[in-house]
């Protein structure tokens, strides 16, 4: 396309009403705002605007040529389906120029009550893939705003390949975990990142140290390893337009309007001269330094033209404008724990159709799940079969560290023993497939159809999309935030047998989900928590100061690798084969003592994340959650808790203590910024 036809949107954002203004004075095409819910940014209750101040604020950009979009970019609980949908209404009404989604479950309500709002979707969707951008386009959706973590040639060729309208950032703060993938301040503080109330964890100061000690490494610099410096591509407005972006996205709703208006001004000002002759354009150096030293961090252009490095972060920590919370101790399930079950009065609580549930009912509910297991080496299927597993899945991501990989041979004797003992295998899948990785994802698949393999277990839609051109049974992972029973159904429609609960999932929710499941739905009962999972790799960036792209020493092949905070939590850093880094949390799930609440919740397959755990360790496991289901759906009337010896046992053998997880939060209803800044401080 020319250049002198291609549209270009400078979009503002705005968190009151003076920035508002500001903005569309200083030249933005469209402004972002949010409602006082549902939207990415709630800390503060004096940001963002009430419902009769959005239809002043259309009314306002429409009158000055401007548009006006609104976020509703948060995961949703059933409980808040009912209110977003008639605030859907209320926008349609007073006609906004599009809605900013994140929820798999707002996109198939838009859907399905003919809300006619065009539909951008959020970042927070992490669409890193060309499949996933056709699949989105395929719903009804005009618009994506791509992830943060792939580069400009990335995003053009998602934008070629699909024709999509493709927003992307420019400018503002950045988060170091993979968008939509960071589960630390949910399950750390029950204050979601997935719904704009994220507690900071990355901003911590850390030390790089060895797993199995504890200790530091050597005299490598301490500091804030994960604080990432913020997004300016002012420098790049040619690269940008040429990779096809329609709209340039500045973050910072909760930015005053005096720094909004200066920097809407100097992009407006770069948009227009590069537009007026681009052949004779060049930044104007001024402009420039007047962001700079109004900045308030400082500047990276991010993952855009290079991978993740050190250069992104400023371990110094000295420009951080405010650390929401410090290093905080995670909680510990102790023995006498296991005689006291947290869940159990939520288990007959009244839920909608179970108005009148009684000691029959719930004797009817109490079928006995499936026993799930995900394994990363032929060993630990064997020890997990040997002990009960129902269901095997073989885990998508390697570690360097353990060198435990699949063959087709392995596959195939994986299949072939699972097969012979009368249960049923899966194949994982990485949760992160970018275009290069989508072609290793097209190899994987032909194994799983040639095996056969019963199901595929994918994380994003784009490895969805592409599993079912094989027609495979696809199982939808927990990467996909599934929440309420609307992202389930439509989930569901796009072919999927059945879905995981998102980590950040209450015992409540769990519930409510179950109830009302158009889908059979598993849950993860025991295992390390991925707390994000980031591009960068972090000891290469501290030890040898390289990335995946240049000669890195893999020292990831070295040694176990742990980030150690201020209180000394050691949370574990697992490696891919793609050099991404799983930040683990301090503690694992363990929901053992809890097994007959959740047996109680209808959910059909109760999972072990087990791929990083030694073969001893997994047998030990099985063995113990295959006896107590066994128990529990025999005799649901009878409160057993498990034996000190075996809690003493499990504890001795694994790597972390434990705790519950996300299923003893509730993201939904958290308590204020304050109180659980008072209560780390504390």
């Amino acid at each position: 396309m020319k250049l002198s036809e291609t549209k270009l949107e400078l979009l503002a954002p705005a968190g009151r009403w003076e920035a508002l203004t500001a903005v569309i004075e200083a030249g933005a095409d469209a402004v972002y705002i949010g409602g006082k819910r549902f939207n990415m940014r709630l800390h503060r209750s004096d940001f963002n605007f009430t419902d009769e101040q959005i239809a002043e604020a259309v009314r306002y950009a429409h009158a000055n040529e401007a548009k006006l979009y609104v976020t509703v970019n948060n995961l949703l609980g059933n409980d808040e389906l009912n209110e977003i949908a008639h605030f859907l209404t209320y926008l349609q009404e007073i006609q906004v120029d599009a809605v900013i989604v994140q929820d798999l479950g707002v996109l198939h309500l838009i859907r399905k009550t003919g809300i006619s709002i065009p539909v951008h979707i959020s970042t927070m969707m992490n669409i890193h893939n060309v499949e996933s951008a056709l699949t989105l386009k395929e719903l009804g959706v005009s618009r994506i705003v791509t992830s943060r973590d792939i580069s400009l040639a990335q995003v053009k060729e998602i934008q070629e390949k699909t024709g999509i309208e493709v927003e992307y950032f420019i400018h503002g703060d950045l988060c170091v975990s993979q968008s939509g993938q960071c589960y630390s301040s949910g399950v750390l503080f029950g204050k979601s990142a997935n719904r704009g109330e994220c507690m900071k964890p990355c901003r911590w100061h850390y030390t790089l140290v060895e797993s199995a000690s504890g200790q530091p490494i050597g005299d490598l610099p301490s500091g804030h390893l994960l604080a990432m410096k913020d997004m300016c591509l002012l420098r790049h407005i040619p690269d940008l337009v040429h990779a096809g972006i329609c709209s340039l996205k500045i973050e910072g709703r909760m930015r005053h309007a005096d720094l909004l208006r200066e920097i809407v001004g100097v992009y407006r000002e770069a948009i227009d001269a590069y537009r007026d002759n681009p052949a004779a354009y060049y930044m104007n150096f001024a402009a420039y330094e007047k962001l700079y030293n109004h900045r308030v961090r400082e500047f990276t252009t991010s993952m855009a033209f290079t991978p993740a490095s050190a250069s992104l972060v400023d371990i110094s920590g000295s420009r951080e404008p405010l650390f929401l919370s410090r290093a905080a101790k995670e909680t510990s399930l102790t023995k006498e724990d296991i005689y006291h079950d947290p869940f159990e009065s939520l288990s007959t609580k009244n839920t909608g159709k179970e108005k009148m549930m009684n000691f029959r009912m719930l004797r009817l509910r109490a079928v006995k799940p499936l026993l799930s297991v995900k394994i990363s080496s032929l060993n630990a299927l064997k020890a997990a079969l040997d002990a009960g597993a129902d269901r095997i899945y073989m885990s998508g991501e390697v570690s360097p560290l353990k060198k435990e990989f699949w063959t087709k041979a392995l596959y195939r004797e994986a299949c072939n023993r699972v097969h012979d003992a009368g249960k049923t295998i899966g194949m994982a899948t990485p949760r992160i497939n970018t275009s290069r990785e989508i072609a290793d994802m097209t190899w994987l698949f032909e194994q799983a159809a040639s095996l056969p393999v019963d199901y595929v277990l994918v994380h994003n839609l784009g490895a969805m999309r592409l599993a079912r051109e094989f027609e495979l049974k696809i199982l939808a992972d927990y990467s996909f935030n599934a929440l309420n029973v609307r992202a389930l159904k439509l989930l569901k429609e796009l072919g999927i047998s059945g879905a995981t609960a998102s980590l950040e999932c209450s015992y409540s929710h769990l519930k409510q989900l179950s109830d009302y499941a158009s889908l059979p739905l598993e849950c993860v009962v025991h295992g390390p928590v991925p707390g994000m999972i980031l591009e960068h790799c972090i000891p290469a960036m501290v030890i040898s100061k390289s990335h995946k792209k240049e000669h890195c020493r893999q020292v990831c092949q070295y040694m176990g690798y742990s980030l150690r905070d201020e209180r000394g939590e050691v949370r574990p850093i697992e490696i891919d084969q793609y050099c991404r880094n799983h930040l683990l949390l301090a503690r694992d799930i363990c929901l053992l003592p809890y097994l007959q609440s959740f047996i109680q919740t209808g959910v059909k397959v109760f999972r072990i994340e087990a791929q990083y755990y030694e073969d001893s360790l997994v047998k030990t496991l099985v063995g113990l959650y295959h006896k107590y289901l066994s128990i529990y759906a025999e005799y649901p009337d009878i409160s057993l808790p498990i034996q000190e010896s075996e809690w003493d046992m499990l504890t001795e053998n694994s790597p972390r203590e434990f705790n519950l997880g996300g299923y003893g939060q509730d993201i939904t209803h958290s308590k204020s910024t304050a109180a659980v800044m008072k209560s780390i401080r504390g």
